[in-house]
Order: structure tokens, then C-alpha cells, then sequence
């Protein structure tokens, strides 16, 4: 763990400090590509701007709501499919279909049926972090051998020792990688949605400075929804790592 974040700190740091370096030699047009010092300078500035953070507020607002629609419906529709294998067998190709086509295509769809307020991007979000959750709800439901669960049985297992002593354990490593791919889908969903058409939230900003030029802007945007995501993505995923290693000294005793 601490050489994985040992390695991060480097990577970011050849990183950030070529950007600086280059920006500052002058090697590519400063319009074009602002020192990063600048940048965080910027961010700086925005952090303590309230138009700004309300912005802010209002994309993790609808982030926040799709996602917590989306997860349990996602996961018990899962589990739905993983424990009813006929039932999976009708909707599997249309969940597949789904996952093949690009979600953004059907933006403009959801902007006429819903307008460009909330619900337009909670809905965009949830159909993001849907589908990947589903899938990997149930290949989670369909990882637990059958014949464990007969045997469960045969020995008087409770349907609620089944589930909280078999299906939960094995299911929630699969589960938790889902939530999280799914959580930066929703993300992505919400940012799209809101600078195709948006009254508000960060999308519709980074989009006007993208149109407008404004690099320096834009670019401490990016940065800004880049840092968070990392970290969301992150902390979900070593809350994966402590369950996994949780699963496996419980599997072992």
C-alpha cells in the first residue's frame, strides 16, 4: 500500500513539475497550456467564490441522488436476475444491448422528455451507474456455488443465515467493484448532462470556458473534478481491499 502511494506521489510530481517546467520555458504557446502554478492559483480563487461552490454543491447534489437511486435498484435487480436464471436469460441481451450503444446519443432524448433541470441530470446519472452495477450484482449472485447453498440447507440453514452468512460475504468484493465503476459513471453522466444543457452545476461551467477560451479556467476546472473523482474512486476502493481481506481471514476460519 504505502509503495502503490509512493508511486502516485511520484507520478503526479514528474508530472505537475513538467507541466510547470514546460509552461514556464515557454516551450508550448502559454495561451494554449498556463503554468500549473497559475492554474491552482485559480482554483484557489473559485474555491472561496460562492457562484462557484454552489455550482459545485448542485453537480455533487445530483451525483449524490442518482447514485443512491441507482445502487440498491441496481443491486437488487442483480440479485433479482442472479437467483432467477430463466428471468436473466429474457433480460440479459437487452441489458447487453444497452451497454453496447453510448449512453450520450440518448441525451437529447432525455432533455426533451425532462427539460435541463434536476431531474433531467439525476436521470442521465442513474442510467450511467445503473447497468454496470446490475452486471456485476449479478455475475456476483452467480459466483456462490449451488451446491453450497443445497448443502446450507440440508443442514437447517435459515433462508436469513443463507443470505447473511453466504450470499453476503461472497457477493460484497463483486458488489462493491460495481458501486464504484459505477459511482464514476454517475459522475460522467451528470458533467455530460449538464454541459449539453444546463442552467447550472460545474459541467456547464467547464463547458462556457471551454467554448469561450478561457484556458487557465478551464484547465483548474478539469483539475478540480479530476481530484475528486480520484478520491471518491479511491476511498471506495480500499474500502473494496479491507472487505476482501475481511472475506478471505473469515473464509480461512
Amino acid at each position: 500500500m504505502r509503495a502503490a502511494l509512493l508511486g502516485y506521489v511520484i507520478f503526479a510530481v514528474i508530472i505537475l513539475g513538467g507541466w510547470e517546467l514546460i509552461a514556464r520555458l515557454d516551450l508550448v504557446d502559454p495561451d494554449l497550456l498556463p503554468p500549473f502554478s497559475q492554474v491552482c492559483a485559480i482554483l484557489w480563487q473559485f474555491m472561496h467564490d460562492p457562484r462557484f461552490t454552489a455550482d459545485l454543491g448542485v453537480t455533487a447534489g445530483e451525483v449524490g441522488v442518482a447514485f443512491l437511486i441507482a445502487a440498491p435498484l441496481a443491486v437488487s435487480s442483480g440479485f433479482l436476475l442472479g437467483e432467477r436464471l430463466l428471468l436473466a436469460q429474457t433480460f440479459n441481451p437487452v441489458v447487453h444491448f444497452i451497454l453496447a450503444v453510448p449512453q450520450s446519443i440518448f441525451l437529447p432524448v432525455f432533455i426533451l422528455a425532462f427539460g435541463i433541470g434536476f431531474l433531467e441530470k439525476v436521470l442521465f446519472g442513474i442510467t450511467h451507474a445503473y447497468f454496470v452495477i446490475l452486471v456485476n450484482s449479478f455475475a456476483a449472485v452467480r459466483s456462490i456455488p449451488h451446491p453450497l447453498i443445497a448443502v446450507a440447507r440440508v443442514f437447517g440453514a435459515t433462508p436469513a443465515q443463507i443470505y447473511t452468512r453466504i450470499y453476503l460475504p461472497a457477493m460484497l468484493p463483486l458488489v462493491l467493484t460495481g458501486l464504484r465503476i459505477g459511482m464514476v459513471l454517475c459522475i460522467i453522466g451528470v458533467l455530460l448532462a449538464e454541459m449539453y444543457a444546463s442552467r447550472s452545476g460545474i459541467g456547464r461551467r467547464i463547458f462556457g470556458w471551454g467554448e469561450s477560451a478561457q484556458i487557465p479556467e478551464l484547465l483548474a476546472g478539469i483539475m478540480l473534478v479530476s481530484i475528486l473523482t480520484i478520491a471518491v474512486n479511491e476511498t471506495m476502493r480500499l474500502a473494496e481491499l479491507h472487505v476482501g481481506r475481511f472475506y478471505r481471514r473469515t473464509s480461512i476460519a
